[in-house]
């Protein structure tokens, strides 16, 4: 292994400030250390044991990387470095499959609990987001791979405002109750019509075309091995992951 730093410094000092409010409760020696070691993992998807010796012992990351899952402070961490983001105009929502390692099953309470399933694809977990036309992360869900798009969008839209805001989604979210929610808030939607229907809606093509953004976002999530296949077996560490990628993502990245 190479002594690369896996985040920039650019990157580290804009997350260092809230690592270390979100850290108060713990251990504040090598904060930089436990975040490179959890990029670490997430980046190559290697099996926490096989944690390389340079970040310590792996039992000990595991643990406090698990207890901020647990105690949500990975989605804490992107919601401090979104908090100042500029207005947006634009509100893309979509899914993306990720297929799950044999090892990811057996959790406590069942793999409907732990956001696992089986659909054509085979066994695997859902990602359901909505993201702003600048790529940045708004709202996200999980679901089992079974789980149909449209059954999660009111869901993925009611902690963000969309009044004045175009709703962009594909076929998959083409529902009357849908485009009506989005309506009675404010919005419009732009989503195309399912073929078949009996009176289709007028769709914005201009604006769809920016439906790209929002796949073009996970695409880069995906450059992640431990997001690209699931490993965890509790819906709570795969979250914790993937808000630990959209943060450095977001962020700059690594060198």
């Amino acid at each position: 292994m190479t002594d690369r730093i896996h985040l920039s410094d650019h990157c580290w000092e804009t997350l260092q400030p809230h690592v270390e409010v979100l850290g108060r409760f713990g251990r504040k020696t090598d904060l930089r250390g436990f975040i490179e070691a959890v990029v670490w993992i997430l980046r190559t998807g290697c099996p926490w044991r096989d944690l390389h010796s340079r970040f310590g012992r792996w039992s000990k990351i595991y643990r406090r990387f698990r207890r901020w899952a647990v105690a949500g402070r990975w989605q804490a961490l992107h919601q401090r470095l979104c908090a100042s983001l500029p207005d947006i105009a634009v509100l893309l929502i979509d899914s993306t499959a990720v297929r799950a390692h044999g090892h990811a099953a057996g959790a406590a309470g069942g793999q409907q609990h732990q956001a696992l399933g089986r659909s054509r694809g085979g066994f695997g977990t859902k990602i359901h987001a909505s993201v702003s036309e600048g790529g940045r992360l708004l709202s996200v869900s999980f679901t089992g791979a079974e789980c149909s798009d449209v059954t999660q969008a009111e869901t993925l839209l009611c902690s963000v405002v969309i009044s004045g805001k175009a709703v962009i989604g594909d076929k998959g979210y083409d529902s009357d109750r849908f485009v009506e929610a989005i309506k009675q808030r404010g919005g419009r939607g732009v989503i195309p019509s399912r073929k078949g229907r009996r009176r289709p809606r007028t769709l914005d093509c201009d604006l769809y075309r920016l439906r790209n953004v929002i796949e073009r976002f996970f695409g880069r999530l995906k450059q992640f091995r431990r997001i690209a296949t699931r490993y965890d077996k509790t819906a709570g560490s795969f979250a914790g992951f993937v808000f630990v990628a959209v943060s450095v993502i977001t962020q700059g990245g690594w060198t």
